[in-house]
């Protein structure tokens, strides 16, 4: 089971840090650790600001065609968590021969409606002022800016991204002190880690890579792909709207959809168990059947 963590460029939830840190998959399933390069244990100086969000769905066919070459008789099942399902997504499209079964926790889908979905959930709670800003930054170049702020509104005023304060989120908060605690990381690890917030890591710089997020459109894929996939989200999430992959599910026998309630975008504790079982449940199912199609 290969673990595509968030970001770009934030390891949390999955990443090298967490080696260990969930006995109930690592019981199961040979879990693979990645962090994406530029941040974590991959964390560089001299990233090229050309870099966006294709370089790193390349990277991921990359690494699962590696582990195909070097285990060409296991199943691979790929585990993606928020910008994670981008990638994994994208390796099921380049590698539908190799690929077993695919979870998407916390997925993204067209990241343009998720600027929809967000803007949709705060415009009855703006001030004048915020209006306003939202207005300047919706007529600029680009597309990071706009996401950025209507982000943190909606983080600040909904659900969607911690379904509790996340000083209150104590799943939340595990996973930031794991950066911290784990064997895996020394200190310039912690501040790799932290790219994907930190002013160097989203400088101007970096411009062409958070721009290119709004270039992410996983529709197409999602409803052709004959790969077994499994969403999982919270019943407050806004970067998909959670009516929008139960349809997608009703239509597709490979899609299975499993809804978590009182969740948003980052799990509690209690949201986390269950996804866990959720992931564990459809995992042992996928590699069971195909053990039984290749007797």
């Amino acid at each position: 089971m290969v673990m595509f963590h968030g970001g770009p460029w934030s390891p949390m939830i999955y990443g090298m840090s967490y080696l260990g840190f969930y006995p109930e998959l690592f019981h199961r399933f040979t879990l693979v650790w990645w962090d994406q390069y530029g941040c974590g244990t991959n964390y560089a100086n001299d990233v090229p600001p050309t870099i966006d969000v294709h370089d790193f769905a390349a990277m991921a066919v990359d690494l699962v065609d590696a582990l195909h070459r070097r285990y060409p008789d296991r199943a691979i099942i790929l585990n993606g968590f928020s910008f994670g399902t981008y990638l994994t997504m994208h390796v099921a499209d380049a590698r539908p021969d190799v690929i077993s079964a695919v979870i998407n926790v916390a997925p993204i889908m067209n990241m343009r409606e998720s600027i929809g979905n967000f803007t949709r959930s705060v415009e009855n709670r703006l001030s004048s002022a915020q209006r306003r800003q939202l207005e300047r930054l919706s007529e600029g170049t680009r597309y990071d800016p706009y996401l950025s702020r209507v982000e943190s509104l909606a983080a600040r005023f909904t659900h969607g991204f911690s379904y509790r304060a996340p000083i209150f989120n104590g799943m939340l908060l595990r996973w930031l002190l794991r950066w911290f605690t784990s064997r895996e990381y020394g200190l310039s690890d912690v501040w790799g880690a932290a790219m994907g917030l930190l002013p160097p890591g989203r400088s101007p710089r970096f411009a062409r890579l958070w721009d290119s997020m709004g270039q992410i459109d996983l529709w197409s894929i999602a409803r052709s792909t004959k790969i077994p996939v499994l969403y999982i989200q919270g019943d407050s999430e806004l970067y998909v709207l959670p009516d929008q992959l139960c349809r997608l599910a009703a239509r597709r026998s490979s899609v299975h959809y499993v809804r978590i309630s009182r969740s948003g975008h980052i799990p509690t504790r209690r949201a986390w168990k269950l996804m866990e079982q959720a992931m564990i449940d459809f995992g042992v199912d996928v590699t069971a059947s195909g053990e039984d199609e290749s007797r």
